[in-house]
């Protein structure tokens, strides 16, 4: 059998090709590129789909979370110096969207079933400092998001949630994005609703927020919806992070067939769960009350690098995410004698298996029937 991809992003985006030549012409006759009509709509549109009340597209994700933190400071809720709670098994961005804005990340271990921060743990880790929990959807699967909604309310921290995986999840039957203070969005071209460059987007429900939010995207400017309106008044400090009319436009097309690739990614998965039968691989564990978004098959096994190894000579491309903790990364040199043993033996077991809704049911009998033969 021929190489099986983990992702087929350019095989996906074919279908796009066509409309997105002809909104680029449109865009350019414009001469509006950024936060013109189309990004008004794709927010109109995500915001619509998500169940919440208002949506702030952005650059990416990790300025989405940055954001968020900069609003809640503007409007009182935190300060320099204050304490986040964050999963210490997350990638990178999420520390950053905290970093970034002069707060303090607290590594909260995660559930070793479904990789999200533990709500036992977050109780623990609770302390005067502490003023905002920041819950990473990790995979694809939505954190205990209501249960953590209570502490929070308990103890006035602030909720901001890392969805840049989980965008068409639901929990409880509730859409992701219409849940927290601010849910943050990745678009990046490999996620499930990807754009052909780097997007992003916050959803609220919380109206003077959304309108900081608004704001500080645009360099702290006072909004304007025509260019005619435009008066250079900055009320805020804020930071270059908008949305292209050109990302808009794929990201609106795309909504449209979102629901049906969410549909093949489950199938997949269902497929994977179903038939894979080999007691050397624990399989991805999901809550009965969660609809998963499948962003990544994630399966732990204790011979994980002889696995893959195995796989990939079976032609069978996979990925590790992530290969090295937060607490273990150069960047953060000030956390790397800490240690997160659960987080840690996470990171040595977790393999991501192929779930792009290009794959041919041929290669995904391949997967299984080559797990099942290691």
């Amino acid at each position: 059998m021929k190489k099986v991809n983990f992702y087929n992003i350019s095989k996906i985006n074919r279908k796009y090709e066509k409309n997105f030549i002809k909104n680029f012409r449109i865009i350019n006759k414009k001469g509006r590129y950024l936060l013109g009509d189309y990004v008004k709509n794709f927010e109109k549109k995500f915001s619509n789909y998500c169940q919440s009340k208002y949506c702030v597209a952005v650059g990416n994700c990790v300025d989405a979370i940055k954001l968020s933190f900069m609003a809640f400071k503007i409007l009182g809720d935190l300060k320099n110096g204050d304490e986040v709670l964050v999963p210490a098994n997350t990638y990178i961005a999420s520390i950053l969207g905290i970093t970034l804005t002069n707060l303090k990340p607290v590594f909260v271990e995660p559930d070793s079933r479904t990789f999200n921060i533990s709500t036992q743990n977050i109780l623990k880790a609770i302390n005067k400092k502490t003023k905002a929990i920041l819950v990473v959807d990790l995979y694809g699967h939505p954190a205990d998001l209501f249960e953590i909604k209570k502490i929070a309310k308990k103890k006035n921290l602030k909720l901001i949630e890392d969805a840049a995986q989980s965008c068409g999840a639901k929990i409880n039957n509730k859409m992701i994005g219409s849940i927290c203070d601010t849910t943050c969005f990745s678009f990046f071209p490999g996620k499930n609703l990807g754009a052909f460059g780097d997007a992003g987007a916050i959803t609220t429900n919380n109206k003077k927020l959304y309108n900081i939010l608004k704001s500080l995207r645009n360099y702290g400017e006072d909004v304007f919806d025509n260019l005619k309106d435009r008066k250079y008044k900055n009320t805020y400090k804020g930071v270059n992070s908008r949305m292209d009319e050109i990302q808009a436009s794929i990201l609106i097309d795309k909504l449209k067939d979102y629901s049906k690739h969410q549909k093949i990614r489950k199938n997949i998965a269902n497929f994977y769960l179903k038939n894979i039968k080999n007691p050397k691989i624990t399989m991805p564990h999901h809550n009965k009350n969660i609809e998963h978004a499948w962003h990544l098959f994630v399966i732990k096994c204790k011979l994980r690098n002889k696995l893959r190894k195995f796989l990939n000579k079976n032609n069978i491309q996979t990925m590790i995410h992530y290969p090295l903790p937060p607490h273990k990364q150069s960047a953060f040199k000030e956390f790397n004698k800490r240690s997160f043993k659960i987080t840690e033996k996470i990171y040595k077991e977790i393999l991501s298996l192929p779930i792009f809704p290009t794959l041919k049911k041929s290669e995904i009998m391949h997967v299984v029937k080559t797990i099942n033969n290691f």
